[in-house]
């Protein structure tokens, strides 16, 4: 019996042993395991990620506009901006670490702060603005058809909106040759005509002749500023020169006074020129003074190299020489800048039929070789002077006084459109000619 019980005891400490070793190998394999399963993954969302976004934006504008200021200089506009360029970029690292074993979890999480990097870069935008206008002729000895059409006008002399009225001068926008400004002088008012219209169109003046703010009294020349959408008209029969704004026509400004104003020019600065006949002079305003220099003559009435004799029209070129078309000295002078006298350019004193004179000049504009083209108004001709020449050549006109389409009567103003076709104010005949270029 005391055997039996020994043996029974020894059974049970077998089993309980069995069971350890049974429990420890299980525990031993899950605690393995448990140990095997920490987990770093890369690339996923929920553990390593790496994200780098750049973004480049660039843009480029540029803007190119002309526009004939007066019939003998223009304006142009050009501005050249370049945008800002960005580059941003985001890096965000995550990384999650877990590891257990049979009786304690850890779990540790390692963030980076994401880091944002934005540079900017801006250029600055810069704005020209050119007023002279530079007149281009395809070659040296270019050629005209010797008729011309009538552009404006032509239907007598009268103020219904198919007449003109002894016109003075005209303006041609060269980003616009499909229509021309017309100073119609005796109608006391600035008419806009279009490529074979049949009437012309009132833009500024046209209340009769007076000095209200709203009345033009004998308008002699006419230019478009067109950065501020408006006219610079010279006022002849009023003293003034007023500028004429052409979506608000009720409300004109008057720039200078008490002048008498043969004709108008603007330079490269947007400085305005202006001669007097009465004071034998052409003065500049500059745009940022309301001072006044003269520029030519001022030195009385006469025929020296440092007098003019009833200036009119007048031309600036692109390195602000003035051309005065010197009417009663019957020639054309050029007035370098900063000069104490003139240069005779066309013309000779005393007037004559001869190509070598010429009688009562009017219209002056000068193209980029520095040739000459002069209204010979008296002699009812239009004439070339090349640069250094003693002697003109006709290129329009010198078939006498006359209303046929080879003829003028008084030619006045003078322009050249893009292409190099010849606009001509035919004063007496109340018109305007068209006379195309030649093209061989």
């Amino acid at each position: 019996m005391r055997k039996r019980v020994i043996f029974s005891i020894i059974v049970a400490i077998l089993i309980i042993i069995a069971v350890a070793i049974a429990l420890t190998v299980v525990l031993t394999r899950r605690s393995s395991t448990i140990e095997q399963t920490t987990t770093t993954s890369t690339g996923s969302p929920d553990s390593t990620s790496l994200r780098t976004t750049t973004t480049t934006t660039t843009a480029i504008a540029t803007t190119t506009s002309a526009g004939v200021l007066g019939s003998t200089s223009t304006g142009i506009t050009t501005t050249t901006t370049t945008t800002t360029t960005t580059t941003t970029t985001t890096t965000t690292t995550t990384t999650s670490t877990s590891t257990s074993t049979t009786t304690t979890t850890t779990t540790t999480t390692t963030s980076t702060t994401t880091t944002t990097t934005t540079t900017t870069t801006t250029t600055t935008t810069t704005t020209t603005t050119t007023t002279t206008k530079l007149i281009f002729i395809n070659n040296t000895n270019p050629k005209w058809t010797s008729e011309g059409y009538t552009f404006a006008g032509g239907n007598s002399y009268g103020q219904a909106l198919n007449q003109l009225y002894y016109p003075r001068s005209i303006f041609i926008v060269d980003n616009d040759p499909q229509s021309i400004y017309i100073a119609d002088t005796n109608n006391h008012r600035i008419v806009e005509w279009k490529y074979n219209a049949s009437n012309g169109q009132v833009v500024a003046g046209g209340n009769g002749r007076g000095n209200r703010i709203d009345q033009l009294s004998d308008p002699t020349d006419v230019f478009v500023d067109q950065k501020n959408d408006s006219l610079i008209i010279c006022d002849q029969g009023n003293r003034r020169i007023i500028r004429w704004f052409l979506q608000n026509q009720t409300d004109p400004q008057i720039i200078i006074s008490n002048i008498s104003c043969g004709g108008l020019a603007v330079d490269n600065n947007g400085d305005l020129y202006v001669s007097d006949y009465n004071k034998n002079e052409v003065r500049r305003w500059s745009i940022e003074d309301i001072n006044s220099t003269i520029v030519a003559g001022g030195n009385g009435k006469g025929q020296e190299l440092n007098q003019l004799n009833y200036p009119t029209r007048i031309f600036v070129d692109r390195d602000y020489s003035v051309y005065v078309s010197d009417a009663e000295n019957y020639r054309v002078m050029k007035w370098i800048k900063d000069a104490e006298e003139g240069i005779i350019v066309a013309g000779s004193r005393g007037g004559g039929t001869s190509l070598d004179k010429m009688y009562m000049t009017n219209g002056v504009i000068v193209d980029h070789l520095d040739n000459v083209y002069v209204s010979d108004m008296a002699n009812n001709r239009v004439i070339r002077w090349a640069k250094g020449s003693q002697e003109g050549s006709i290129i329009v006109g010198g078939n006498g006084s006359g209303n046929q389409s080879n003829q003028f009567i008084g030619p006045r103003g003078l322009s050249f459109d893009q292409q190099g076709n010849l606009f001509v104010v035919d004063m007496y005949n109340s018109r305007v000619q068209k006379f195309n270029i030649d093209i061989v």
